[in-house]
């Protein structure tokens, strides 16, 4: 390999930092494509870990899917489960009983949704906000008479765990139309912190009481499915409809909430694009620089021409010239960045100790939905992007270097 270009080079970048003008363009576009390589790599970050928590706090609420029946199926919902079990890509699943019912207590009263639940780790999925570890031991044992709370109805209500309270619940599955509203008496067992609107109005209740008490069992058409990765609902219901090959209606949560996910995408498509801008600004400078050069190193670009040198010698000089302050830029601001985000919750703890009435902190920056994480193909990307800009935003100098004519230029001296 000739190393010859770049030593030249090298010879070259240091003798113009000599040049007082020229030091203070390159450190300014070096300064730019860090910051902004580093605005990049914080801002995927966010964006990343973003869709971590989404996946913890928004869809912890909610089923990734949901199967419902026809009156052309010829399967029931146990037999829909039995065949989830086979699938890896389906954590569990059971039955989707979501009814409408009237929360009482005292003088008090308020519409509330009830929900079944027959597997413990769907319950542990809503706990995953409390402020301290909750011991689940206590929910081994839980009766048809007992109920989970969410945090929010325990306030409104004054509830607290052990408290007894009424629920009037409306039987749609009843034909007749005397039995439909029945009045049933609860225990709190638990209450769960809520996280949101999609929980805040809720009450758990064993599948078993619904089997026992409301007689559904054989009405129930509905069957919600959690997944190992919720972002790829959609191929995952594709691949149990393929699978089952019943003529079912089948959702996932995308279909509802689809907007959230593709919002995230088109968040990071914009601040990639806008910051690739200021790249290309920033690589500009380096042009200018690498041009400057040129104008000042046509009598040794002359020389060299007449000694042998060929156009692809004279393109690698610069080339490598150029592509220097492009590379020391693009590592200043992929280390920068890397550091950041793996010491963020260190910077944030040292704020938060130092500025605590920092408007900043109080007014941007939230403490229980701010998470980062770094993803190699995004680094990846971020940087061979930046080596392409910078690749052709040298080509007009190489090329420009390559046609000086030596005839032309010695003839002046």
């Amino acid at each position: 390999m000739n190393v010859l270009p770049f030593l030249v080079s090298k010879r070259l970048y240091h003798r113009n930092n000599k040049n007082h003008a020229v030091l203070l363009i390159s450190i300014l576009s070096k300064i730019g494509i860090s910051i902004s390589i580093f605005t990049l790599i914080l801002s995927f970050s966010a964006l990343n870990g973003f869709q971590i928590l989404m996946k913890k706090n928004i869809l912890s609420a909610l089923p990734h899917g949901i199967i419902e029946l026809t009156d052309k199926s010829l399967l029931t919902w146990k037999d829909i489960t039995k065949k989830l079990t086979s699938l890896p890509e389906v954590i569990y699943s059971e039955p989707y009983i979501l009814m409408n019912s009237v929360l009482l207590k005292n003088d008090q009263m308020k519409f509330i949704n009830i929900k079944s639940f027959k597997n413990i780790k769907y319950i542990k999925k809503y706990f995953s906000f409390q402020k301290k570890i909750y011991n689940f031991s206590k929910l081994k044992k839980i009766y048809n008479n007992e109920i989970i709370l969410s945090s929010d109805l325990a306030k409104y209500f004054s509830l607290k765990e052990g408290d007894s309270i009424n629920l009037i619940i409306l039987n749609k599955y009843i034909n007749f139309d005397k039995n439909k509203i029945q009045n049933f008496s609860f225990k709190i067992k638990s209450i769960f912190h809520s996280n949101g609107i999609s929980n805040s109005n809720i009450g758990l209740i064993p599948f078993l009481f619904f089997q026992k008490f409301l007689k559904i069992e054989n009405n129930i058409n509905k069957i919600e499915l959690y997944m190992s990765d919720p972002f790829q609902a959609d191929k995952i219901i594709l691949k149990i409809a393929k699978k089952i090959k019943q003529p079912l209606f089948f959702y996932s949560w995308m279909y509802s909430y689809k907007y959230i996910y593709h919002d995230i995408q088109t968040i990071k498509t914009i601040i990639y694009f806008t910051l690739f801008l200021i790249i290309i600004i920033s690589c500009f400078s380096v042009v200018s620089i690498s041009l400057t050069s040129i104008s000042k190193k046509t009598k040794e670009i002359a020389i060299l021409r007449s000694i042998g040198a060929n156009n692809v010698l004279i393109q690698l000089i610069f080339f490598y010239y150029g592509m220097r302050f492009i590379i020391i830029g693009n590592l200043i601001g992929l280390l920068t960045g890397i550091i950041t985000v793996l010491n963020y919750k260190k910077i944030m703890f040292f704020l938060e100790k130092n500025f605590e009435e920092s408007w900043l902190l109080k007014n941007v920056y939230y403490k229980s939905f701010l998470l980062l994480k770094l993803n190699l193909f995004d680094l990846i990307i971020i940087f061979i992007s930046t080596l392409i800009i910078g690749i052709i935003a040298n080509w007009y100098p190489i090329y420009y270097a390559s046609k000086i004519h030596p005839n032309k230029i010695l003839k002046e001296y």
